[in-house]
């Protein structure tokens, strides 16, 4: 079996509520959708949506100009071959992990219709029934917190992740984590994600502040080094998620004895392949993780659902479905948030048809 054709299309996905950064806010999100179509007649599709440039150094046009730099070498190459398949982009691309990601993905689509079995089946079997996932909770007074905690509860969840640091101020922070700290319940969990806004004089005051209320915190800083300076003279136990790039940085933080539990995100560290091995080596330390992606519709949300339930309950925390926070569908029937909890469908590979007429005319083709 070989790759024939490559086709990239672009989408925008519609936000419930706008992402704001420092110079821009977000009412959608610019998603790209890859089509892989083989010489056998089997398709596969992969998907990836950066957030927001300001944010991390992938960006939405970056995605298209890496898939048109690797296309020529991709063209003939046998997509069930995934570690192949990785090798050779990393021939005709240095870094780009994101893009890669969505090569990634549509290869181990691929694979699984080949087989005929669905993705979970071929990076490790079903571990869990189904998988907790977690809301975030915006910015804002401390009044949201309780609001939107009794909300999701309601909803079924048990992971409740509470933003800080941007766009906040130290007073309020503190504010915001007493509130989520007084409203979480026996047998539920609380992560404060500050997304790196703090400076480590701000993270190690706010942190031996709240020193009394039961929560992990998640990446206080920008980088991993300040990150593990905070980690040596704080209590609360530590999650990095954006300085978790690689299986390097990963190895790095267990012989640092760096954290307790990392965020992952599919397509920063490469897709489906670089994703499960970070998964197996944090089972083998003992770590937790979550199962993540920066954002995307129904295709990243199964990619997450079968890496999700392969993952042992042991080592997973939850997952979080960028899909459960905006309208736009190109497959019904694809994965979603029901009850607190994402599962997959049965069906061979992600599981995941995109409507054409949703998705239209490709931007670009390759083959």
């Amino acid at each position: 079996m070989k790759i024939s054709r490559i086709d990239v299309f672009q989408l925008d996905i519609p936000l419930e509520k706008p992402k704001r950064y420092p110079n821009r806010t977000y009412e959608s999100l610019d998603d790209t959708i890859v089509r892989l179509e083989t010489d056998a007649g089997i398709v596969g599709w992969g998907e990836v949506c950066p957030i927001a440039s300001t944010y991390q150094p992938e960006h939405a046009l970056g995605v298209r100009a890496a898939i048109e730099e690797m296309a020529p070498g991709l063209i003939g190459e046998d997509p069930t071959q995934t570690d192949r398949v990785n090798a050779t982009m990393n021939r005709w691309l240095m870094g780009g992990e994101y893009a890669k990601s969505a090569i990634d993905i549509a290869c181990w689509d691929i694979t699984g219709k080949a087989y005929h079995r669905p993705l979970y089946h071929l990076i490790g079997g079903r571990m869990q029934e189904r998988a907790r996932a977690y809301p975030e909770i915006e910015m804002g007074p401390p009044e949201i917190v309780d609001r939107r905690i009794s909300q999701y509860r309601e909803e079924g969840f048990r992971h409740f992740q509470v933003k800080a640091g941007r766009g906040s101020n130290f007073d309020l922070d503190i504010a915001r984590m007493r509130k989520a700290g007084e409203c979480i319940r026996p047998g539920e969990t609380l992560v404060v994600d500050a997304n790196k806004a703090w400076k480590t004089h701000e993270a190690l005051r706010i942190l031996r502040m709240t020193e009394d209320i039961d929560f992990y915190i998640e990446q206080p800083c920008l980088t991993y080094a300040e990150c593990l300076a905070i980690r040596r003279q704080v209590r609360q136990p530590m999650i990095l998620d954006e300085c978790m790039t690689d299986i390097k940085v990963l190895l790095q933080g267990l012989a640092d004895n760096c954290f307790e539990g990392i965020g992952c995100k599919i397509t920063r560290v490469g897709g489906i392949t670089g994703m499960r091995l970070i998964r197996d080596v944090c089972t083998a330390a003992g770590k937790f993780m979550t199962v993540d992606d920066a954002w995307g519709a129904d295709l990243s949300a199964a990619a997450q659902a079968h890496l999700a339930v392969s993952t042992p309950e042991t080592t997973f925390a939850a997952t979080y479905v960028s899909s459960y926070f905006s309208n736009m569908r190109y497959d019904e029937e694809a994965p979603m948030v029901v009850d607190g909890f994402l599962d997959t469908n049965d069906k061979s590979g992600l599981g995941v048809e995109p409507d054409m007429t949703i998705l239209g005319e490709p931007l670009r083709t390759y083959g």
